[in-house]
């Protein structure tokens, strides 16, 4: 191996033992000495080049520093461990006290005051990963530490600041201005398009909107357009929580009005409609029944008149579906209603997510997405490829409980063998 010299005025490396002392001193611009002979040399010339003829006794050499430094690195690990610290900062402090030594220190040596502070950085940023010890922080050379399972945060991304701001900032305008919006994420399967949406969940909830989420399943026994109408279910039961009594009793007296003896109609569409009302209201109209058959035109109908009441500009809401791949001209036809009465409706959010390698050219979709446009409903494209190699290095880092500048390689070869797809990665 090539050992990089630096010969200073004066150096003295003490190996202790049974190997003498080797001293080390510039008499000239090429000339030095060496436990193995003298020899005339330039700086930073590789050891076969110093002496060829030596090169056997100094691997001896060499080799028994390195057996002296990995079982001084094992007790200073089982001492670190012992007081409760991880496997990192051990790497750390083993970085630290090599960097010094630039023949025999190892490739991850820290070659700079700036990769030693964002180690330390992230020490302080994450403590529970990197600096505290538990079960699942095996030391390196333990058998059990091919056995420990990733450790990958749930509901963290990588790399998708830039779309979750597009969602976020979608959200915010349609809250602002009460005008419907939607947004359509393509990607291929394990991209992350569900991930990225529930992301933004919980914001959205905390600044007062109302999300629902359902996805199509491509083997199901349930004709597609009730998934859709199943999102609207849902969104019943959340207008009862979140509302109180005075704001029911409000709703309840619009939607009589709107519905009038065809309220029964939308219990049958939406079951969970029935707990919106009060059981005096819904003794009259609820129960009275339904003698006609509801066509699809009906169904529509009866949607928009119910979004008409429950959507307003203080009560937005985002309606999120998933593998729109697998939806018809029917369930679509019926999203597409309740975006565009434009004139009774606001206040809406979708977010549809699709497979577009999964898809051919006389899908339904294309056709949605051209009405949307004609109905000059505002539409957001977003396409979702895969992670930056940076971003698979984090995750990695993240998996493995490792500094990220420890996993890079590993990180380069799976960033070229899944192209950054985050569900290829982790398998």
């Amino acid at each position: 191996p090539s050992i990089r010299h630096k010969f200073n005025n004066v150096t003295e490396l003490d190996i202790g033992g049974t190997i003498p002392k080797a001293k080390c001193w510039e008499k000239s611009q090429n000339c030095a000495a060496s436990p193995f002979g003298e020899f005339v040399c330039k700086k930073k010339q590789s050891l076969t080049d110093l002496c060829p003829q030596n090169f056997e006794e100094g691997e001896i050499f060499l080799n028994s520093v390195r057996k002296k430094s990995t079982h001084q690195e094992q007790e200073a690990i089982s001492s670190l461990l012992d007081l409760g610290f991880s496997s990192c900062v051990w790497d750390m402090v083993k970085n630290f006290s090599a960097s010094g030594l630039t023949g025999l220190c190892p490739d991850e040596a820290y070659s700079s005051i700036q990769s030693a502070c964002e180690d330390i950085r992230l020490l302080l940023l994450d403590p529970e990963r990197f600096l505290y010890h538990d079960e699942l922080n095996a030391a390196p050379g333990n058998s059990d530490h091919a056995k420990t399972p990733l450790r990958i945060p749930k509901n963290k991304l990588y790399g998708r600041e830039k779309e979750i701001s597009i969602i976020s900032d979608s959200f915010c305008r349609v809250a602002t201005t009460g005008v419907c919006e939607a947004l359509l994420i393509r990607g291929w399967s394990g991209c992350g398009k569900s991930s990225l949406v529930a992301t933004t969940f919980e914001p959205i909830r905390v600044a007062g909107g109302y999300v629902v989420s359902r996805k199509f399943e491509e083997i199901s026994s349930v004709n597609p357009v009730w998934t859709v109408m199943a999102a609207f279910n849902d969104l019943c039961i959340l207008i009862k929580e979140r509302n109180s009594d005075e704001e029911l009793l409000e709703i309840q007296d619009e939607l009589i009005r709107v519905f009038g003896i065809n309220l029964p109609k939308l219990v049958r569409v939406l079951p969970n409609a029935e707990d919106i009302f009060s059981p005096q209201a819904s003794t009259l109209h609820l129960y009275r029944k339904v003698d006609s058959e509801l066509t699809f035109k009906g169904l529509c109908f009866a949607i928009q008149c119910f979004m008409s009441v429950i959507s307003a500009k203080s009560r937005p809401i985002m309606i999120f579906l998933d593998d729109l791949q697998w939806a018809d001209n029917m369930a679509l036809g019926l999203i597409h209603a309740a975006l565009s009465d434009a004139s009774k409706i606001t206040g809406i959010f979708f977010v549809g997510g699709y497979r577009n390698n999964e898809i051919q050219e006389d899908h339904a979709i294309f056709s949605f997405i051209d009405n949307l446009e004609s109905y000059q409903i505002g539409t957001t494209k977003l396409d979702l490829d895969g992670m930056e190699e940076q971003d698979v290095n984090m995750m990695i880092s993240d998996a493995l409980a490792v500094f990220p500048r420890n996993c890079r390689a590993l990180s380069s070869a799976l960033f070229q063998k899944t192209r950054g797809n985050p569900l290829f990665v982790i398998e």
